[in-house]
């Protein structure tokens, strides 16, 4: 098997006009970087999005499922899913919420902290391989030119 260097094309292999577009740019950067991530932190189980779900609820303890699902645009179900992969691995625990009885608080496991603690290892080492190949002041410009660009769509 061959193999092919990043972003190049076998020989015969016209991508058009995908290239100049920044919706295919944007996915092919995630892609490289999801791949990354799981080559870093595959053997610690957790994925992408259940990275992100814990980071929020670190910063976040006793948040619930419904103010999750609406921060991140998902159904309720999407959502109730992960949480429950989260919670029966050991890495969060729910209880009633205090302020709204209706409403469960999602909280970190010390096991959940220790496993987040690891990963945000790996997400930390990856954005300095991204920082090195990026200028002066790249960072903050990229960072805002996205979410300009998710703004024009979050209406």
């Amino acid at each position: 098997m061959t193999k092919v260097k990043p972003n190049a094309a076998p020989p015969g292999v016209d991508f058009g006009r995908l290239p100049g577009y920044i919706g295919y740019q944007v996915r092919q950067t995630q892609s490289a970087i999801f791949r990354d991530i799981a080559r870093s932190i595959g053997g610690l189980g957790v994925t992408p999005g259940e990275f992100s779900l814990l980071t929020m609820l670190e910063a976040n303890p006793g948040l619930n499922s419904v103010t999750l699902a609406r921060l991140y645009r998902l159904d309720k179900a999407t959502l109730s899913l992960s949480l429950k992969r989260l919670a029966g691995r050991g890495l969060i625990r729910t209880e009633r919420s205090a302020e709204d009885r209706r409403y469960y608080a999602l909280r970190l496991t010390t096991a959940g902290r220790k496993t987040l603690a690891r990963v945000t290892r790996h997400i930390e080492e990856q954005e300095r391989a991204m920082d090195a190949v990026l200028g002066p002041g790249e960072r903050e410009q990229i960072l805002d030119a996205l979410r300009r660009i998710a703004g024009v769509f979050d209406r």
